[in-house]
């Protein structure tokens, strides 16, 4: 079953809008959730930033639940290889500099394999179905 949210508005007498979600339940949730790390892993992260270990988790439950393109992908991959310090602030304005060209925002083949390398390398996590080479 796919998702849908419903909206109420706070005006009187206008109606509710009906925003369809082109994912399922259950991905839905598991995105929400965040994904699951193990402790050990999760210690080391915590160590340097409590907040970045949730925020970092759910940036992997919606590059594996909840994007759909490559766009998608890239800025959930993105905002983790921010957060960690992966990207210098280069790459960073590399990145936005792509994005005001284009009006995408995407990452380089290298980027990509970087971030999803650390991933895997400091969480044990693997992509290897969801990576476009």
């Amino acid at each position: 079953m796919y998702g849908v949210v419903i909206t109420v508005s706070h005006i009187p007498r206008q109606p509710a809008k009906i925003i369809k979600l082109d994912i399922l339940d259950t991905d839905y949730a598991s995105m929400v959730a965040g994904e699951p790390i193990s402790d050990e892993r999760k210690q080391r992260l915590e160590a340097t930033d409590p907040q970045a270990f949730t925020y970092i988790s759910r940036q992997i439950s919606r590059y594996r639940y909840g994007c759909h393109t490559q766009e998608e992908r890239d800025d959930a991959l993105y905002n983790i290889g921010a957060i960690v310090g992966l990207m210098t602030p280069s790459d960073i304005e590399d990145v936005h500099e792509r994005l005001r060209h284009t009006g995408h925002l995407y990452l380089t083949q290298g980027e990509r394999r970087q971030i999803l390398n650390w991933l895997e390398d400091e969480l044990a996590i693997s992509f290897e179905h969801r990576v476009n080479e």
